[in-house]
């Protein structure tokens, strides 16, 4: 019996070790999502101050939801762990091309010759997309993890309780 409470113990530690890696992964994750939503966001300003700010607005994107395409594919897997739901998220960037089925790439919706402050803004966001995907598979881990350790504190009680033992 100690032994079932003990090997349970193990894996309830071994759990709230990966719980804090996850939480402290998810922190960091933010903060970086924080620092490259503010430079691509510094980068748009720089370059809507250098071709004026009539140059570089809302006025250049199309209106028509046809034109308006979105670069990323977005992939969504359930991973069945132990009969618990886990969902990944995989980011890709689709392929530029000249045809009408593919996206074409927004940054010419400003012009031919676009200040390189644009071009830096858009592959911030670009790659505040990919972060946020892993972030999201982050997050979903860590609710696998807070899902396991209720289970096993719950059995850890259960096994506990009636022998007037106290966890």
């Amino acid at each position: 019996m100690n032994k079932n409470v003990d090997a349970l113990s193990e894996k309830i530690d071994d759990l709230m070790l990966r719980k804090l890696e996850l939480i402290e992964e998810k922190v960091s994750g933010n903060i970086q999502m924080e620092k490259l939503m503010k430079d691509g966001h510094i980068e748009l300003a720089k370059a809507k101050y250098i071709r004026g700010k009539e140059s570089i607005s809302m006025l250049q994107v199309p209106n028509n939801e046809d034109t308006v395409k979105s670069l990323f594919n977005l992939e969504t897997k359930t991973i069945d762990e132990n009969d618990d739901d886990a969902s990944c998220f995989d980011i890709s960037l689709k392929q530029l091309s000249k045809n009408e089925d593919g996206p074409e790439d927004p940054i010419k919706w400003f012009g031919v010759l676009v200040p390189q402050n644009l071009k830096n803004s858009q592959k911030r966001f670009q790659e505040s997309i990919y972060l946020a995907a892993k972030i999201a598979n982050v997050q979903a881990e860590l609710i696998s993890v807070l899902s396991k350790l209720q289970t096993l504190c719950i059995e850890k009680d259960s096994l506990c309780s009636p022998n007037g033992m106290k966890a």
